[in-house]
């Protein structure tokens, strides 16, 4: 079960262009997003209430969907406005809209009670996405073929980067240091300490570290929100002008029960102009992503394969992953009584 009364992402602000339907699946459900003339997103069920065709597949016209197959027309509410040849418009032919809020570079949908959507209640990441302190390249949406869980779980227990990413962000004693967990209400903390490792990779080939003090703390909260803050300095340094501070912000969205969009953007506060660190944090990051991505999607096709009954067990860094599941099922189980 999954949540639905938690706002998600649908899509990074810059996918939707002014002008096109832009078609995404979001917890199983066809949607269908669009900007009107005066720039504002508006959000619909990909369906034609007259004979269930995806609007996608038919044209914006001025700040109105029309249906491909017959000409219906709706507009951002969801209502039909216009049937050709015929004045009266039943009431059931509307479809559903979704609240969506536009906001730090991200469209947030709700996709549950709409009743319930309360836009203060967006999650705010503006601290970094809209702060100039931070930049870095606005990735797109990752499409992967596992349940989001394994998304989280895999950025909620990053002893694996000292594996999977060891020729990027990975360093050996990341594994053997046990993390401090805390569970409070529906958010859940992990950090990581060290006055002496290993510098990452990426960072030996930018600055020549050999060895950092680093702190490591990743944040997670519904419906489905990640971010890591990651600091690092050299071992004895006396200079602040020396830490370098990196966030990564990183919602996930469920597409199907056995899928999901992944949202991920690494910021950083040093080098704010210099286009070489851009461009190696970027593909850094992008190799880290796709190497958990193909891990993720292993994991789901033997999931499938070996079927819910296949013998696995817990380690002790599987607390942080474990809370998060008991979290969400708890909401869902609420929505559902």
């Amino acid at each position: 079960m999954i949540p639905r009364n938690c706002w998600y992402v649908a899509a990074m602000a810059h996918e939707l262009l002014p002008g096109a339907l832009f078609q995404r699946t979001l917890l199983d459900t066809p949607v269908l997003l669009f900007r009107r003339q005066d720039g504002s997103a508006a959000a619909i069920e990909d369906r034609c209430s007259h004979r269930r065709v995806a609007l996608h597949l038919g044209r914006l016209v001025g700040d109105r969907v029309q249906c491909g197959y017959h000409g219906l027309e709706f507009d951002g509410s969801g209502a039909c406005v216009r049937i050709p040849n015929q004045e009266r418009i039943p009431p059931k032919a509307c479809v559903r809209a979704f609240a969506l809020v536009e906001r730090d570079g991200f469209l947030w949908i709700w996709m549950g009670d709409q009743a319930l959507a309360d836009a203060a209640l967006v999650p705010d990441y503006a601290e970094i996405c809209s702060d100039p302190v931070y930049v870095g390249r606005r990735s797109d949406a990752m499409h992967v073929a596992a349940p989001y869980t394994y998304n989280l779980e895999n950025v909620l227990d990053l002893s694996h980067v000292s594996y999977v990413h060891r020729q990027t962000v990975g360093t050996p004693l990341v594994a053997e240091t046990r993390p401090e967990t805390t569970v409070q209400g529906d958010t859940v903390v992990v950090r990581r300490a060290w006055e002496r490792i290993d510098a990452p990779p990426v960072f030996r080939r930018l600055f020549g570290w050999e060895q950092v003090k680093r702190t490591q703390t990743i944040h997670f909260w519904p419906g489905a929100n990640i971010r890591l803050d990651i600091t690092s300095e050299p071992v004895g340094n006396t200079d602040p002008a020396l830490v370098r501070r990196i966030r990564v912000v990183g919602p996930c969205t469920p597409q199907t029960r056995g899928s999901h969009f992944k949202f991920s953007t690494m910021y950083r506060d040093f080098g704010q102009d210099d286009a070489a660190i851009t461009e190696q944090l970027a593909d850094a990051f992008a190799v880290t992503l796709n190497e958990d991505k193909v891990l993720m999607e292993d994991q789901w096709r033997n999931a499938c394969t070996d079927g819910p009954d296949a013998p696995m067990f817990d380690i002790a860094v599987d607390q942080a992953p474990l809370a998060t599941r008991r979290i969400l099922a708890r909401l869902a189980q609420a929505e559902a009584a």
